[in-house]
């Protein structure tokens, strides 16, 4: 029988996106706890990318993250959206937020996998490929959990405190038993475009575009790839096929806008991908020395740009809490911090209707009329 290797951290933080790489480069940052990030993919996937504004930089400078790196390796500019929402017309609307000034196509690949190493080089432990199967907490509210490598087979990890960051899956919140609150039921059905040079310099902006359907959206990804996505809702993709590429090319051929864009591209791959995009909440409460940071919080709609923004605020503000919790541990804060999200999340459903209310050509179709 092989030996169980056993770990010993102050925090342990489970997945290693944005939100968990922040929170952990924070506490290593700003408090003497010892960290230990978990990862259970081997950080190669291709990700959609990530649209962001400016006020980014307020968050990588706090982050220790140097400006010039993030503008000359981890982004290529964007020059706004193009917006066919609410009218045939187009119109320069960034987002639900309305964010100002110049705004940045993250090279996601590079800025996660620059995160990670940060965290190692601030002295975090990184297990990637490694997936956590249990969680126990004893009386004392510290944690035991039991985790597979890949390679080195089964360890056990002891720790005070327990973050989940493992994106919209939530899947440390879900072994838990903590349900989340789920509002709708978007997902997005898409694929990677090939594009000539000349045509990728032409695309460095976002496009929207409404149908009955749902909402197309491209966007420019580095090494000449453009990521086209319908966002629509689960039953619809099952009751039309969207999930075949003949059908959702067949949608495609549809729009006015987007269908002209991606003119003389060719896919990457013969199979679409398919991606949560649903609005949801996650209370985490009732447990002690555990939180919820990211997606696996709360979970925007695409169309408001939140994501990456929202996954590294809370990550900084979670770590602040935890530090003060393990520090005093009669300290119960953790009701505060999900009150104020849940607040967030109230306050963004209310922008959500108001910015879907603003499309009214198609408020009888399925899609529609459920987001008004």
């Amino acid at each position: 029988m092989s030996k169980i290797h056993t770990l010993e951290s102050d925090v342990v933080i489970v997945g290693g996106g944005p939100a968990g790489t922040s929170a952990a480069i924070s506490l290593l940052l700003y408090t003497d706890l010892k960290v230990a990030l978990v990862e259970s993919s081997n950080l190669d996937n291709l990700k959609v990318g990530e649209h962001v504004s400016a006020s980014i930089f307020d968050l990588t400078d706090y982050l220790g993250i140097e400006r010039e790196n993030l503008l000359n390796q981890f982004s290529i500019p964007s020059y706004g959206s193009t917006s066919y929402w609410g009218s045939h017309l187009p119109s320069k609307n960034e987002s639900i937020l309305n964010y100002e000034g110049q705004s940045y196509q993250l090279d996601r690949k590079k800025f996660d996998l620059h995160l990670i190493k940060k965290v190692a080089d601030l002295g975090g432990i990184v297990l990637p490929r490694t997936t956590c199967t249990i969680f126990n907490q004893d009386p004392n509210n510290h944690w035991t959990i039991s985790a597979t490598h890949k390679l080195e087979g089964e360890m056990s990890i002891r720790t005070k405190y327990l973050i989940d960051a493992t994106g919209r899956k939530s899947s440390v919140s879900r072994k838990l038993g903590i349900q989340s609150k789920k509002i709708d039921k978007l997902i997005g059905v898409g694929t990677f475009l090939t594009s000539s040079s000349e045509n990728h310099k032409n695309c460095h902006q976002q496009m929207i575009e409404t149908t009955e359907l749902g909402w197309w959206y491209t966007s420019t990804l580095p090494n000449n790839t453009i990521a086209a996505t319908l966002f629509t809702d689960a039953d619809i993709v099952s009751k039309m096929k969207l999930n075949e590429p003949q059908k959702w090319n067949e949608a495609l051929a549809s729009t006015k806008h987007v269908i002209g864009k991606l003119s003389g591209m060719h896919s990457k791959s013969e199979k679409l991908y398919i991606r949560d995009a649903s609005s949801q909440i996650n209370d985490c409460s009732d447990y002690s020395h555990f939180i919820a940071i990211g997606d696996a919080a709360i979970s925007f709609d695409p169309i408001s740009s939140m994501g990456i923004g929202f996954a590294m605020t809370s990550a900084c503000h979670a770590a602040s809490l935890v530090n003060h919790q393990i520090k005093n541990e009669n300290c119960h804060t953790t009701s505060q911090f999900q009150n104020d999200l849940n607040q967030h999340f109230n306050s963004y459903l209310n922008t959500r209707k108001k910015y879907y209310g603003q499309e009214k050509r198609w408020q009888e179709s399925s899609f529609w009329s459920r987001r008004i």
